[in-house]
């Protein structure tokens, strides 16, 4: 499997850390210095996490002609908020790009982890279909699913779209070694509590249009210091189990690509993971947490750079579940 290249999309409205600490009621300094985020982009009225995943694929299409013209035969969207609850965003997406019908198109239901993760579902689909090319969507427009108020997710998150091109037999890139986790008892650090099978937010087996939870129920809730305790704790060690794997050692890697969780808790794991910090990738201020989209929009900003060749580059993404996962990858010369 290699990683042939990435693009990525951002929705029409932007924020400022000022305009966050006006709706939040939190310090623009805190936001802005500690948090990391100065702005970030979130969808605006009429725009969709469909819509801006197409952004980003006709992006990537558009400047890979190998790509178009040979054809997209996977498309995977990673996504915790699809556009509706059913169907996925996936098939919607390959719709769109008018790409065939025998594409093999659907979401894999995961955030902060996802792109990890998706990157070896993507890779066994490849291989155990014998095809060639694969198109890996990230949209997590939590955007959708924040209170204004709330200090806890408004302070943090921003939504963007990216497209990686992942070919069966690219050269560009080859993962050397993987580590994955879940801690599900510390799950609901994480959560939006109603609005599932369990806690549905209408009842349909009462009155029409009795709602069965408040709105406080139905949005986005994160406990920041348990997710902060779970990174330190769990991620080095994850780190150090995918570099055992690739027989290598931590000065050997070139870049850290590390979940956009916040400033703080970046600079925190990479003093815990003893990671020189000139080392660590960051662009939280410009972009804000991204969820799904992090660790692809940092690669891609390399990319276009041309500042990924002949480096090794480690991957972690962390987040909802709690789960985790770690990768380290050489891109070629």
């Amino acid at each position: 499997m290699s990683i042939e290249a990435i693009t990525w999309a951002l929705p029409s409205v932007q924020h400022t850390a000022a305009d966050i600490a006006a709706a939040t009621g939190a310090e623009e300094a805190f936001i802005a210095d500690k948090v990391g985020l100065r702005t970030r982009h979130v969808l605006g009225s009429g725009e969709s996490g469909i819509g801006l995943a197409v952004a980003a694929c006709q992006k990537l299409l558009a400047a890979q002609p190998q790509l178009a013209s040979e054809g997209v035969d996977l498309l995977v969207c990673v996504t915790q908020n699809p556009d509706r609850r059913i169907p996925h965003n996936a098939p919607g997406i390959a719709q769109a790009l008018g790409l065939s019908t025998q594409v093999a198109s659907f979401d894999i239901s995961l955030g902060c982890s996802g792109y990890v993760y998706g990157l070896e579902i993507v890779e066994g689909f490849l291989q155990r279909c014998g095809l060639r090319h694969a198109i890996l969507v990230t949209c997590d427009p939590y955007s959708r699913i924040m209170a204004a108020e709330d200090r806890d997710t408004n302070c943090i998150f921003g939504d963007a779209a990216t497209a990686t091109w992942v070919s069966a037999q690219g050269t560009r890139s080859q993962t050397l070694a993987v580590d994955f986790g879940t801690d599900g008892a510390g799950a609901d650090a994480i959560e939006i509590p109603a609005g599932g099978a369990t806690q549905p937010q209408v009842s349909l087996l009462g009155p029409p249009g009795v709602q069965a939870h408040d709105r406080d129920q139905l949005r986005l809730h994160m406990r920041g210091r348990a997710v902060f305790n779970f990174v330190l704790s769990r991620i080095p060690v994850s780190l150090q189990a995918c570099l055992d794997r690739a027989g290598l050692t931590l000065d050997q890697i070139d870049l850290f690509a590390l979940h956009q969780g916040s400033t703080y808790m970046l600079d925190a794991l990479a003093r815990r993971a003893g990671i020189p910090p000139e080392k660590v990738l960051k662009n939280m201020d410009r972009f804000g947490n991204t969820v799904s989209s992090t660790i692809p929009l940092l690669l891609a900003e390399l990319q276009e750079r041309d500042a990924l060749r002949g480096r090794t580059v480690l991957l972690s993404g962390f987040g909802v579940g709690l789960s985790w996962s770690t990768a380290v990858v050489r891109f070629s010369p």
